[in-house]
């Protein structure tokens, strides 16, 4: 065996040959430390997730009006929601008589729940009882985009003034249904969205047809005498019901008047082309049931009319309500609606919002838009049409939303049920069946309006 002596040179070299091996071997292990998926630190932001408990588990009350099919609606809106927000659960309260009494009652009494149904006429008159919570700041919290929906619908719930009192759900326009079977039976053109007082006249006579005694067998129109249909010939000969700042009634203006005496018209006029209320009241029946029946052949309303002439056994078709003439300004459609509001006193706002902002989303829209009683509030579901009901014709979707685009809303108050629902009824009515003319039943109208508006 051969012994090598170990040099002050050979020092220097073994030396300068570890050095190396130490350097090769930490940059072999950077390689591999490079290579390798390193387990990174947890955040603070992390550990705080990990260590923030579930959310507490919530229950919203939910009161809603309506008929079995919109019960089932509710019934799906609540699955998908709950599905989609596990820990808020959605009791369903079905009010099916005296809503809106047994709404108030829950308000004064403390117990209303966290959600609930109001229509566009009683929202003004419940803010000013301080009764609904201003849904505005959780609008702006989740940066909703108002420009999605109709702008037309947040007028009437305080828009204009920084407020969201309540979240429409859906709306429709004021339309004109007719019965095509009839039309062809006559062989009269059908109505075009463009037609007006005089047109409407000349196709309801036609179709207005009497027996050998004089007995109407059929009704061209088969007409509505509440305020809804009314105000809607007003606004179709351009007249205003109020002042723009909605304190005083303009019903004994010209336009107005003009527009109450053509509707009375249409039930005396040349023996009429519709039922007055004394022949409707002998009937025993609705005007609902005589253009279901087929004895009228057609008929006014919303969006709702779909729905609930669903039993008529005959092609259909859509238009809007006839303005007073070619050259009418601004003859526009009153808007209808039904709201989503949140109680001043509810102990879940956060989770009564998220619900009112899922059943006004895409998803939700398409729910509720089901039961064919009205029309989505936010443009993209509006605009796919899904809404239509079996066998419906697609050119019904344009029709719609292009009156939904010509809207003008009510001049909403907190006088309104007093006024409306009990004064004007009560005038229109006398008018209609005689007991006074048209431009008394305006002027009683100002009168005795202004007065309550004035308290």
């Amino acid at each position: 065996m051969h012994m090598y002596k170990v040099t002050k040179g050979t020092k220097s070299f073994l030396y300068l040959v570890m050095v190396f091996v130490l350097i090769v071997m930490t940059a072999c292990s950077a390689k591999e430390s490079a290579n390798e998926a390193p387990a990174p630190a947890a955040t603070e932001s992390q550990a705080e997730l990990e260590e923030k408990p579930a959310p507490e588990k919530v229950e919203i009350r939910y009161s809603f009006w309506g008929l079995p099919e919109e019960i089932e609606v509710q019934e799906k809106l609540k699955a998908k929601f709950e599905e989609l927000n596990p820990h808020i659960t959605v009791k369903l309260e079905h009010i099916a008589a005296d809503y809106f009494p047994t709404l108030l009652t829950q308000i004064a009494g403390g117990n209303p729940s966290d959600v609930f149904y109001i229509g566009e006429a009683t929202v003004q008159g419940l803010v000013d009882k301080g009764a609904l919570l201003d849904l505005m700041p959780y609008a702006k919290t989740d940066n909703l985009d108002f420009s999605a929906y109709y702008p037309s619908i947040f007028k009437a719930v305080g828009q204009d003034d920084g407020n969201l009192w309540a979240f429409p759900k859906d709306a429709t326009p004021y339309m004109v249904y007719y019965n095509k079977d009839l039309y062809d039976k006559a062989k009269i053109a059908y109505p075009t969205p463009d037609w007006t007082w005089a047109d409407f006249e000349e196709k309801a006579r036609a179709l207005t047809i009497k027996d050998d005694n004089g007995k109407t067998t059929q009704y061209g129109f088969a007409q509505d005498l509440w305020w809804g249909p009314t105000i809607t010939a007003i606004y179709k000969n351009g007249g205003s019901i109020m002042t723009d700042d909605a304190k005083k009634f303009t019903f004994d203006d010209p336009a107005v008047v003009a527009a109450l005496n053509w509707f009375k018209d249409l039930m005396y006029k040349n023996g009429g082309v519709s039922p007055t209320p004394d022949g409707l009241q002998g009937m025993g029946v609705g005007n609902t049931d005589i253009y279901n029946s087929q004895k009228a052949a057609m008929l006014s309303g919303g969006r709702w009319i779909a729905f609930f002439t669903k039993p008529l056994k005959a092609n259909w078709g859509v238009v809007p309500f006839p303005k007073a003439s070619k050259d009418a300004v601004d003859a526009k459609s009153p808007l209808f609606f039904v709201t989503l509001a949140v109680p001043q006193t509810t102990k879940h706002p956060k989770e009564a919002w998220e619900f009112i902002k899922f059943v006004t989303s895409e998803e939700g829209q398409r729910i509720n838009a089901a039961t064919g009683l009205g029309l989505p509030v936010l443009k993209a579901v509006a605009e796919e049409g899904k809404w239509l009901l079996p066998n419906e014709s697609n050119d019904h979707i344009r029709i719609y939303l292009d009156e939904m685009n010509n809207t003008r809303n009510f001049p909403f108050h907190s006088q309104w049920s007093k006024t409306m629902d009990e004064i004007f009824p009560k005038e229109m009515d006398e008018g209609y069946r005689n007991k006074q003319s048209m431009e008394q039943a305006a002027k009683n109208v100002v009168e005795k309006g202004n007065a309550e508006l004035a308290k």
